[in-house]
């Protein structure tokens, strides 16, 4: 076996291991300590990939949920009458899995196969593709654009980018010979992919609306802080910093993760001709498009009267109906069914995180090390710490919850901090920390289990565009936020 065939399986063990066995800090009980082992070792098992990504997961929970008297629950937890630590363990293992974002994620894959089945999709690639297709760079900068027009209309960057971009990107790379888990997938797959989700942070940062978690911020600022903050503020806050982004997104991605095709004007007229050939739409196509009007017709305007997870289940629910897809094109359907496991069971392992005292327990370290420095600097720390730590989190909802309101607290105890200012820069940072790492954001996992961005080569690239949003984050976006405000 490889050197690396045996670091695979054993350096997760070796990790996991070693942190249980050191003594738990002060402030931590001994049963978050081996909770905090377990997480660490899920996390690097989901790096080197000893088995898939989804088991890996799975493995962690259900190891976690057997020793859950020791990792999950506290002597007092276990001393109340009447408590039942078998049942409250089943009923946390499978807590992950009635989140409307696992949900929501598993509705964009079955979109993304009602295009594939009744050729929406590739009608849809061919006609980019024929407009834009002579340069790929080019196509990069379509797949921004048509994200940033969506964005201010769609709460949800999973509806968005999962459920409506995805979809016609995935058309793309066939006609270009490149082939998901196959090393073609470099040659315009991995690239348009790549470009995709790291477009879809910067607009989840770009408005209050493009991002559910945004508007749950807001309501947890004011609530802490009594500070409300505008879509306006909100704008105008992050548009230095957003427009730099956007248009550096698609040229970095081009640079460090380049396709093998980059020119291919024979690609574009003979995308034209086979838009000829194909004819008018069909039945099927009329419909899924009527369909996916519908999705986004309730996702932008129906947020009032239907979860975006219910819209896209309903959608759903349509397509099965009214025979665009088939039943049995669900359940065959196993990149959704592996996102579905593996989404579900890391969103359970982070909820573990808050419920066992260890998102507090880091949010304590940080105000004591907070404590005198200048306001400034301070600021950029919180936000560093606030950006970093969404490694503990397979949920963007869940970081907010846990820890946006420590985080203002913490901020609240420094004299002379600009709080309204602080408030924004914590929320202004939400949507771009979601590249970091494959679970980071809800299209995340659509994209990372799509066969073009292998889990290495999305925990690299995440780490390296996480580094630039967040450098030109506090570079650009603090000075301009201390003169505007």
């Amino acid at each position: 076996m490889s050197n690396r065939g045996w670091v695979a399986p054993v350096l997760p063990l070796v990790i996991g291991v070693g942190i249980a066995l050191l003594p738990h800090p002060p402030g931590l009980q001994q049963h978050a300590w081996y909770f905090l082992a377990i997480f660490a070792a899920v996390i690097a098992g989901l790096i080197t990939e000893p088995i898939p990504s989804p088991a890996v997961g799975f493995v962690g929970v259900v190891l976690a949920g057997l020793a859950a008297q020791w990792v999950l629950f506290s002597p007092e937890q276990l001393a109340q009458p009447g408590f039942n630590p078998t049942a409250a363990a089943v009923s946390w293992a499978l807590s992950g899995f009635s989140n409307g974002t696992v949900w929501l994620i598993f509705a964009a894959f079955i979109f993304s196969l009602g295009y594939e089945r009744t050729g929406l999709g590739r009608r849809l690639a061919l006609l980019l593709v024929s407009r834009l297709g002579g340069r790929t760079l080019s196509l990069g900068y379509a797949v921004m654009i048509a994200d940033g027009v969506l964005a201010p209309f769609t709460p949800s960057n999973t509806a968005r980018s999962g459920g409506t971009i995805f979809p016609i990107v995935k058309n793309l790379p066939p006609l270009y010979d490149s082939r998901p888990n196959d090393p073609s997938a470099r040659r315009i797959g991995s690239y348009l992919m790549w470009t995709a989700i790291a477009s879809t942070c910067v607009t989840s940062s770009l408005f209050l609306t493009a991002l559910a978690p945004n508007l749950l911020a807001v309501e947890l600022v004011r609530r802490t802080t009594q500070i409300s903050l505008s879509w306006t503020s909100w704008f105008v806050g992050f548009l230095p910093v957003g427009a730099i982004l956007l248009l550096a997104t698609p040229w970095l991605a081009y640079k460090l993760y380049p396709p093998e095709v980059q020119r291919s004007p024979e690609v574009q007229a003979w995308a034209r001709a086979e838009l000829k050939n194909l004819g008018p739409l069909s039945g099927r196509e009329i419909m899924l498009a009527a369909l996916v009007v519908l999705a986004l017709a309730l996702w932008i305007f129906g947020t009032r009267i239907m979860d975006p997870t219910m819209a896209a289940l309903l959608v759903v629910a349509l397509l099965v109906l009214t025979g665009t897809i088939t039943w049995n094109d669900v359940v065959t359907d196993k990149p959704a069914w592996n996102t579905l496991v593996w989404f579900g069971t890391l969103v359970t392992l982070a909820g573990g995180l808050a419920q066992v005292g260890v998102v507090r327990w880091i949010a304590g370290l940080l105000g004591g090390a907070l404590e005198g420095l200048p306001v400034v600097p301070a600021m950029a720390a919180l936000v560093l710490a606030f950006f970093l730590l969404h490694y503990l989190f397979a949920s963007v909802t869940a970081h907010v919850t846990a820890l946006l309101p420590v985080m203002l607290t913490v901020a609240a105890a420094i004299p002379g901090m600009p709080m309204e200012r602080m408030a924004l820069m914590l929320c202004l940072s939400l949507g771009i920390m979601g590249i970091i790492s494959p679970y980071g954001t809800g299209p995340s996992p659509i994209y990372a289990g799509s066969g073009f961005l292998p889990v290495k080569d999305f925990w690299r690239l995440g780490t390296i565009f996480g580094a630039i949003n967040l450098i030109v984050f506090l570079v650009v976006g603090l000075p301009w936020l201390m003169l505007v405000k």
